[in-house]
């Protein structure tokens, strides 16, 4: 049971090492944000100190309220409208299918594109590169839209209607957000 809190310990110092202030925005009427800075003013609290609670009980963060909290909390996002009937999107394919959404799908996007552009470049001007990089370069773009095609094969197989660029879009504004 030691190793396991030492561990414990050990992961929530790292975490700790990792905060700092994060830039989010929230769309509140006036009145809502006038209520959420009364109600947070009785206890003490700023919004920001009252988000950073939630959202360590929510998500068993680095820091939490305790086991009943993050139940609650839970509870109350599976209950709300998108808890309760998600979108069958292509970030919530790659989230909850393990794939890492930046090396396993966004980044491979990239290279592709920018192994593209290398093609044209050497199409443009042939002493950039040897034959043999060229060679490389072609074997890996195959490969990378290998990867790419059977992750939109077996999204597309479960959704068939998707529109498949406006999905990746949409994990690529997603990605831009968090790393906000």
């Amino acid at each position: 049971m030691k190793v396991r809190d030492m561990s414990f310990n050990e992961e929530q110092k790292k975490e700790i090492k990792t905060i700092k202030e994060r830039k989010i925005t929230v769309r509140l009427s006036d009145a809502d944000c006038d209520r959420l800075a009364r109600k947070c003013g009785e206890y003490g609290l700023t919004i920001g100190e009252l988000i950073e609670n939630f959202v360590g009980d929510l998500v068993g963060g680095t820091y939490s309220n305790g086991s009943d909290e993050r139940d609650y909390a839970n509870k109350w996002f599976e209950r709300c409208w998108f808890g309760m009937f998600p979108e069958e999107t292509l970030l919530k394919f790659l989230l909850c299918t393990g794939y890492d959404v930046y090396d396993d799908f966004l980044e491979i996007i990239d290279d592709i594109e920018n192994g593209y552009a290398e093609l044209e470049d050497y199409k443009k001007d042939q002493s950039v590169f040897d034959e043999e990089e060229i060679e490389f370069l072609k074997t890996n773009i195959d490969d990378w839209e290998k990867q790419i095609a059977e992750i939109k094969s077996d999204y597309l197989k479960k959704n068939e209607k998707a529109d498949w660029e406006k999905e990746v879009e949409k994990v690529n504004e997603w990605w831009k957000a968090k790393e906000m």
